[in-house]
């Protein structure tokens, strides 16, 4: 059972949802930096139709697709994970006061996020590990704020964690044009900064992360992405970063996201996962799903189903 709490943050914003997903000891947090936007749905998937559109309205969640204004639900999602032994997040949203011109729903944002960490206990001082599942903007920007003297670390004390080679093959961009915006902009001011400052931890694609918190190679969206397995003794979290970016690629397996650098790799890496999770009672939480985004893959004839777990509600 997800608990969905309406967390209010105030400075006159409204209250935010975050489900929370207690396992055990652990306690896994969607909280979304950007919640519940319509995406155009050709911008997220060229290939798409008005006739697919108008059909996908019995393949996907309740509201999730809107067949008249050809548009897509989707929510920017950061994971908070909270256990014994430490406190970590997944992945790092768009985060606020960034210059992304041609991107404007993400230009100079003023969002509630550390607010909403706030609200749920957690000081940017007692933050363990912040992951990376990979570079693109959408998921470094709350990696840094601004300082006296620049972008700085969020997290002062924490272990900032990506895959080597997609470090490798952005850096490599920087350095051929060091004033060229790669990423947006966003490696200059959301991944740079933590090299400067003795945090970032590259690592390989299979990289243990913590007691049981790990890499999965997932290459294809981007050159070096991971997937985030969490091993409980209650069961198992896969933050699928942007392997999924819509609940319609359960039903329209061969869709690939306009953003996926390889689209070949990146069907391929899809199928590969959700084969290997389906029947297994993994927890999926995907990057971009809008609530309820935990579900399981119920293994079926046709491939696998994503079953959103049961959401009851409370008030923060």
């Amino acid at each position: 059972m997800i608990e969905t709490v309406q967390v209010e943050v105030g400075r006159g914003r409204p209250a935010f949802p975050v489900d929370i997903l207690t396992l055990g000891q652990a306690r896994i947090v969607r909280i979304p930096d950007i919640d519940r936007i319509e995406w155009p749905a050709t911008a997220l998937f060229d290939a798409l139709t008005a006739d697919d559109l108008r059909a996908a309205a019995g393949l996907v969640p309740a509201g999730t697709v809107d067949a008249e204004a050809a548009t897509l639900l989707l929510s920017f999602n950061v994971y908070l994970i909270q256990t014994p032994a430490f406190t970590a997040l997944i992945d790092a949203g768009i985060g606020n006061g960034k210059q992304r011109l041609d991107r404007p729903a993400w230009h100079r944002r003023d969002g509630p996020f550390l607010d909403l960490l706030g609200r749920l206990g957690v000081r940017p001082e007692s933050v363990d590990i912040v992951v990376n599942t990979h570079l693109h903007a959408d998921h470094v920007g709350w990696n840094t704020v601004l300082g006296d003297a620049g972008w700085e670390p969020t997290f002062p004390r924490a272990r900032y964690v990506a895959p080597r080679a997609e470090f490798d093959h952005w850096n490599r961009l920087h350095r051929v044009e060091p004033s060229a915006p790669v990423l947006h902009g966003a490696f200059a001011d959301s991944v740079l900064p933590l090299e400067d400052a003795g945090c970032l931890d590259l690592v390989g694609s299979s990289a243990e992360i913590a007691p049981g918190l790990r890499f999965e190679p997932a290459a294809g969206h981007s050159p070096g992405m991971c997937v985030v397995r969490l091993t409980l003794d209650a069961a198992s979290v896969l933050f699928t970063a942007d392997v999924l970016h819509h609940p319609l690629q359960f039903a329209r397996r061969e869709l690939v996201s306009n953003f996926c650098a390889d689209p070949q790799a990146a069907r391929a890496t899809r199928e590969r996962i959700l084969t290997e999770n389906a029947g297994t009672g993994t927890i999926l939480a995907p990057y971009h799903f809008a609530s309820p985004a935990f579900g399981r893959l119920q293994r079926e004839a046709a491939g696998a189903r994503f079953v959103p777990l049961p959401l009851s509600s409370a008030q923060a």
